[in-house]
């Protein structure tokens, strides 16, 4: 393949294989780009776009979701890449760094639309750039979103035609979590800690929906904005409203910070912990004491012995053996959303044919039904997928239970259905 030059940005490209999950920093917008494993009797190239939030503090979580990304990819390549028509097309994986920020964000994927000719876009780990990928992708190219976004985005005529996303709304991880605290952990009395932005509101309006809906009373509630070092403050607050437990919306670094502290403040003596959203990377860095116990929803753990689906512990499982031996570690929730969304991404270019964005859409919607590692989900009107195990719910491990390193949580149920999502017809439709 010619390698693709331009005056004003370098980059480098390599095969995905074992060792390429590190990443290659090559020049000064923080450019990388994969040549992913080429299929057999290539004709032309599927350039695909990831948009990720690989500095700043999503890094880690980013990290993930360029590794899911890429084994999508090299499984799809090696089973002979896209067939259009009898048309083969190899996919290619170019990557840029969004900087957790929208500005940033919105002009690397103009270099990757201009410079790269992609065809489509995955990826984000900050949920505000959904927002403005959301209004790129009205003129441009199919996006799937594959982190939290927020219910607004979906509304009936805000929401792209050609914008998917595989994880859902923040609205229904909020639901989810106070819906499994109230109706199955007896806990009613609820603290909610936000993050000032869309992620951290549109959690509190799904936890709100739930204890409306269930008997559940927020006694008190407080946000913190993106980045805080010290939540001691607002600790404080939630230790003197005394709830029955403490709901907060933290996540990456931040949330590793609000476990350490509370941890310190002591706040699991008189009430119970619930982290809206895990991830692998971020209950890492937090100390087993500080997080044996705590409960949280996590979108896929890796560790599906006890899981009672029979179909979906394989299909899980077998994704877990594939991607420890890719990348010598198990996959995260972030790196599974990504996996999943760049699947269903492609599914809907094989099901069109084509690369046109509006067929490729009209594909998704036209055959909703699909099925993941996470078992099966259906794309709704609002182009979010309800999933019969939207996620798992999960509690730390003490140090004495762990196993091996990422042996962090126990898998003790799961919620699904179509209540957690936002109602349809709040969305407009």
């Amino acid at each position: 393949m010619p390698t693709k030059e331009s005056s004003n940005v370098s980059r480098r490209k390599f095969l995905v294989g074992a060792g390429a999950a590190a990443a290659l920093v090559a020049g000064g917008v923080g450019y990388y780009a994969w040549k992913a494993t080429q299929a057999p009797a290539k004709v032309e190239e599927f350039n695909l776009g990831a948009l990720l939030s690989l500095t700043g503090t999503m890094a880690d979580v980013a990290k993930t979701q360029r590794d899911g990304i890429l084994l999508a990819v090299k499984e799809i390549n090696a089973a002979g890449g896209l067939n259009l028509g009898g048309t083969k097309m190899n996919i290619s994986v170019v990557v840029q760094d969004d900087e957790s920020n929208t500005e940033v964000g919105v002009r690397r994927f103009n270099e990757m639309l201009q410079l790269n000719h992609i065809r489509a876009v995955v990826g984000t780990s900050y949920a505000p750039m959904v927002m403005a990928m959301n209004q790129q992708s009205k003129t441009t190219v199919p996006y799937i979103a594959t982190c939290g976004i927020p219910s607004a985005t979906l509304k009936n005529g805000t929401v792209s035609p050609r914008t998917f996303v595989t994880m859902g709304s923040n609205y229904a991880i909020g639901y989810c979590a106070a819906a499994y605290a109230i109706s199955k952990l007896g806990l009613k009395r609820i603290y909610y800690l936000a993050r000032s932005d869309s992620w951290g509101w549109d959690i509190e309006a799904g936890v709100n929906a739930a204890a409306n809906a269930l008997g559940g009373q927020v006694i008190g509630r407080d946000e913190a904005p993106l980045g805080t070092p010290d939540f001691t403050p607002y600790l404080v607050k939630v230790l003197n409203a005394s709830p029955d437990v403490f709901l907060f919306a933290q996540f990456a670094a931040d949330q590793t910070n609000v476990l350490k502290q509370a941890y310190a403040m002591g706040l699991g003596k008189s009430m119970k912990l619930f982290a809206a959203w895990l991830t692998n990377v971020s209950a890492a860095g937090v100390p087993a004491e500080a997080f044996a116990g705590v409960y949280g929803l996590h979108f896929f753990y890796w560790d599906l012995t006890d899981f009672p689906d029979s179909d979906v512990k394989n299909a899980g499982q077998q994704f877990v053996q594939n991607y420890q031996k890719e990348y010598g570690n198990p996959p995260d929730s972030y790196g599974t959303a990504a996996y999943v969304g760049t699947k269903e991404l492609l599914r809907g270019v094989q099901l069109a044919g084509s690369t046109d964005p509006d067929a490729i859409s009209n594909a998704l919607m036209k055959n909703p039904n699909f099925n993941s590692v996470k078992g099966p989900a259906t794309w709704r009107l609002d182009h979010e997928p309800a999933y019969k195990y939207a996620c798992d719910v999960v509690q730390g491990k003490a140090q004495a239970d762990r196993k091996s390193t990422w042996d962090l949580m126990k898998v003790i149920g799961a919620y699904g259905g179509t209540d957690y999502l936002p109602p349809l017809a709040m969305l407009g439709y």
